[in-house]
């Protein structure tokens, strides 16, 4: 759909700007200040400099005639920019914002997901020094000058107190309600169409063949965070969870108010330790979750928890604890927190143990009873068939998704792929010609997203939730990781096998982590879908763009088969 629409685009946003453009103010009116606006950069795995090029016009046409500022010719942006490189710390665009002589300088993206679109804007006040942050969406080409036209009016409003009329307080509802009625709105369970149907991201539900999940997803701002997993959860007990992100080597608190993140503290980790998983759990019944943090350098796990108190302030459980450490539940014990050891020559030493802490340490306690090979963060337990045994749910280090009996029989093992992460402990790389690069200390052991079970079609009957993301050659080549793109999979178990219920359509983006809030009436949830932007870049541990998707389930309504 984006290709389609390629040509009528620029010429509608051609025609708004002459509009503009005749309500721009007079050079003897009063001025508001100097604005310069950089080139917005586009998140998207097709060309759209035709859209980031007329939104850069367009947002400046609508400032400049509504507030009185003075635009700087973008030609001495643009050649201010090159000679400065590529700017990427706020200290950097403040610089530049003075060389060009402006009161303030705006920065921005463009991120296209299937047919939605937002735009993700910062505007440097020169006399202030620190960025203000602007949002808005769209859910397809044909509502991006309205989304333009509203991200304008933020900026006037709160940045220059500019209010805008009555009339553009109320967004025009038609085009939403328009794209809210495909046909069909969902594809039907035919795997021939459901195949046909993945090829087609022109509008319609976000999922495939779900009969009874609605809704098209939102999406969060973006973020210069190079997320690594998530959680959500009450950690002030305020009533409201708030978003708990890892990025490399540390973690980051957020409050939500629907699709904005505001961020409210950051507890950092152990320096050359990166974070590799984090899980939420009150442990010590104190009505306060805490955070346990797993991180490891390329051999050793050096792992911690805490209990946040707001700001960047913690209290810790324990500290530079030699183990990977995962809270996680255990059918008919509730949650425990599960461990695994490193050996000297091995990122990943047997056996799985649950964890009693004293004193700050953590010691091990008995055994779980999961399958050899299988790895902490590999599994989940479940009883699928309702029988009264559990079985084991898990992604080995192939992407191949199985269900084991707890004494290791194989019961299924699929022929597609599943999960597929970047993150990994272990790794480091060959130290002279003599060791072979293959050996055991230099493989890494990739860390799955999470394995969500949660009875999504109402049969009383355990599901699967997890992620495939997408890649030929990151199954080939196993120390080189890249997900351009990927699906959340909800899996149902048939006796047999584990069968399709539904699957989103697909993501643009590498999905990191994703989470299953359940409404309090159990009759829908929100999937809330951690993802990192698509990026030329390979180097894993370079700043990443982070966003969070946000899918409304319903459950009520029974599926067709």
């Amino acid at each position: 759909m984006l290709k389609q629409t390629k040509r009528s685009i620029p010429a509608l946003l051609a025609a708004l700007l002459f509009a503009l453009h005749l309500a721009l103010p007079t050079i003897g009116a009063a001025q508001a200040g100097r604005i310069a606006f950089l080139p917005f950069k586009a998140n998207a795995p097709q060309d759209m400099s035709y859209l980031t090029s007329g939104i850069r016009d367009m947002l400046a046409s609508r400032l400049a005639s509504e507030v009185g500022l003075t635009v700087i010719d973008k030609t001495a942006v643009d050649k201010a920019l090159a000679a400065a490189g590529t700017p990427t710390q706020n200290e950097a665009f403040i610089k530049l914002g003075k060389s060009l002589q402006a009161d303030f300088l705006v920065v921005g993206s463009l991120t296209a997901m299937g047919s939605s679109l937002s735009l993700d804007a910062k505007v440097f006040e020169m006399a202030k020094g620190a960025p203000r942050n602007f949002y808005a969406t769209a859910k397809n080409e044909s509502e991006i000058i309205q989304s333009i036209d509203s991200l304008a009016w933020d900026i006037s409003e709160k940045i220059f107190s500019h209010q805008r009329p009555a009339t553009a307080l109320v967004q025009p509802q038609t085009a939403v309600q328009q794209s809210a009625q495909p046909q069909p709105q969902y594809a039907t369970a035919h795997p021939e169409r459901a195949f046909a149907s993945r090829t087609g991201m022109g509008g319609g539900s976000p999922f495939i063949y779900p009969k009874g999940i609605t809704s098209e997803f939102q999406k969060t701002q973006n973020m210069k965070l190079s997320l690594q997993f998530m959680e959500m959860a009450d950690l002030d007990g305020d009533g409201q969870d708030e978003v708990i992100f890892a990025d490399i080597d540390s973690v980051q608190i957020f409050k939500r108010d629907n699709t904005r993140l505001s961020k409210v503290g950051q507890i950092p980790g152990k320096v050359g330790y990166r974070v590799h998983a984090i899980t939420v759990a009150d442990l010590n019944k104190n009505g306060k979750p805490e955070i346990y943090v797993s991180a490891a350098n390329h051999n050793t796990p050096n792992s911690f928890a805490f209990e946040w108190l707001g700001a960047d302030k913690a209290t810790y459980l324990f500290q530079e604890q030699q183990w990977y450490v995962r809270a996680m539940p255990v059918p008919g014990e509730g949650m425990v927190l599960a461990g695994q050891r490193a050996e000297l020559d091995k990122a990943v030493a047997p056996g799985i143990f649950r964890l009693n802490l004293s004193n700050g340490v953590l010691k091990a306690s008995s055994s779980m009873e999961v399958p050899a090979g299988v790895n902490l963060f590999e599994f989940t337990i479940a009883d699928l068939d309702n029988d009264g045994s559990r079985e084991i749910i898990a992604i080995d280090q192939y992407d191949r998704l199985q269900v084991l009996r707890a004494g290791g029989t194989a019961l299924w093992k699929s022929d597609e792929f599943y999960g597929g992460t970047t993150r990994f402990i272990g790794g480091e790389a060959a130290t002279s010609a003599h060791e072979p690069i293959n050996n055991d200390k230099n493989e890494r052991v990739y860390i799955p997203s999470r394995i969500i079970v949660y009875d999504v079609n109402g049969d009383g009957q355990q599901d699967i939730i997890l992620n495939k993301n997408l890649s030929t050659s990151s199954r080939i080549f196993k120390n080189m990781k890249n997900y351009p793109s990927g699906e959340i999979h909800a899996l149902t178990w048939n006796g047999l096998a584990l069968s399709e219920l539904w699957r989103t359509r697909k993501i643009d983006g590498y999905i990191v982590d994703y989470l299953l809030r359940p409404n309090a009436d159990k009759k829908g949830a929100e999937l809330l879908v951690g993802l990192i932007l698509s990026s030329s870049s390979l180097d894993l541990f370079s700043e990443q763009t982070s966003t969070m998707l946000i899918y409304q389930l319903d459950f009520s309504k029974k599926q067709e088969q």
